[in-house]
């Protein structure tokens, strides 16, 4: 064939670096594009980190059935396990903390530690019993695997919802302020006795998805949440009918006017009654504090609540103007007090995850 003695030992081990190359290069680049999502979305970011490495490990498993096509089917599944494991170790802390009742972080990695280890003892052994007592073909590993796998997934997300995450993104922030931001006679109130604990929202917060926005719920308008105004017309994530940039223009133009701009603040409210949901608009400025845009948000919810009670004709901006003006003074007067609340409740409000920069 025209091959050397050391021709074939020489391509192998240029297809194995290539996988592996391509698989590290894959993980700094899901890195890079992920960033801060491992601090705001820990448990989303742990989950599919699961979902990738047992994809991948299935992948791996079909190598032996397309020799021809090692290379290509390598190097996904090698991209795959890197970007699990970067999640993994890059989730780690954040999930661990949360498990702390004192300041003993290392204590509890270290039986994080100790229980994936004998977890991975225990199957390694089943593994091996196995092999030694059952002739098992590929074809038998390849569909035994998937509901091993998916069993495993199971037990991933089950463990999630035990794990408390007290940091403030869209979708813990909306669940923790629903029921206490409420209406009393027709007039907004903060029911401090309503407001979720981290305890309580991990129990119903979805992670399977990123949430960037709060949807509409009933008769709630929902709420489009923007780092800045150069994003606003790209983050509506929902419309029934197209929203006109010269809709979307009306609308930030009425935002910024005296009479409907938040005195003194760093975020901006509008409202699109055109769109079929009658969506508000919440985006901040350049120098907004977390203070700042947690009190936008808080803001945005009461403005949401009494919108979702009014039962105005959503055809004008014009219309929401009081609405506007009541919600903007309920929060400025409660707003103190909200934040108390909140973190007696052991959130952290240092800092929030609700757009990103």
């Amino acid at each position: 064939m025209g091959l050397g003695a050391g021709a074939l030992p020489l391509s192998a081990a240029i297809n194995w670096v290539i996988k592996d190359g391509f698989g590290q290069l894959g993980g700094v680049v899901y890195a890079t594009m992920v960033g801060q999502k491992f601090d705001s979305d820990p448990k989303h970011q742990r989950f599919w980190s699961a979902v990738w490495l047992q994809t991948a490990t299935w992948l791996e498993m079909l190598t032996p059935l397309f020799p021809h096509a090692f290379l290509a089917i390598g190097s996904v599944a090698n991209i795959g396990k890197n970007i699990s494991w970067l999640a993994m170790s890059a989730t780690k802390a954040s999930i661990n903390k949360t498990f702390c009742r004192k300041e003993n972080l290392g204590d509890v990695t270290a039986k994080h530690g100790s229980q994936a280890t004998a977890a991975g003892l225990v199957g390694t052994a089943l593994g091996v019993v196995v092999g030694a007592t059952m002739d098992v073909s590929v074809y038998t590993l390849i569909v035994g695997f998937v509901p091993i796998s998916l069993a495993s997934l199971w037990g991933n997300y089950q463990s999630l919802l035990y794990t408390v995450t007290p940091t403030l993104n869209v979708e813990r922030a909306r669940l923790m302020l629903q029921d206490a931001v409420a209406l009393e006679h027709g007039r907004l109130a903060l029911d401090s006795a309503r407001l979720l604990t981290p305890r309580q929202v991990s129990r119903i917060e979805k992670f399977m998805r990123e949430i960037h926005n709060v949807e509409p719920q009933g008769d709630l308008p929902g709420i489009v949440i923007s780092a800045d105004i150069g994003r606003l017309y790209r983050t509506r994530p929902w419309t029934v009918e197209a929203t006109s940039a010269e809709d979307m223009a009306i609308m930030v133009s009425s935002a910024f006017q005296p009479r409907n701009h938040v005195w003194n603040e760093r975020y901006y409210i509008g409202y699109l009654p055109r769109t079929a949901d009658g969506s508000v608009y919440l985006w901040f400025g350049k120098q907004a504090t977390d203070t700042e845009i947690l009190l936008g948000f808080y803001h945005a919810m009461a403005f949401r609540r009494l919108l979702g009670s009014s039962h105005l004709p959503r055809t004008s901006i014009d219309n929401s103007m009081a609405i506007h003006t009541q919600s903007y003074q309920f929060a400025k007067q409660t707003f103190a007090d909200a934040c108390t609340h909140i973190t007696d409740a052991g959130w952290d409000t240092s800092i929030v995850y609700f757009a990103k920069r």
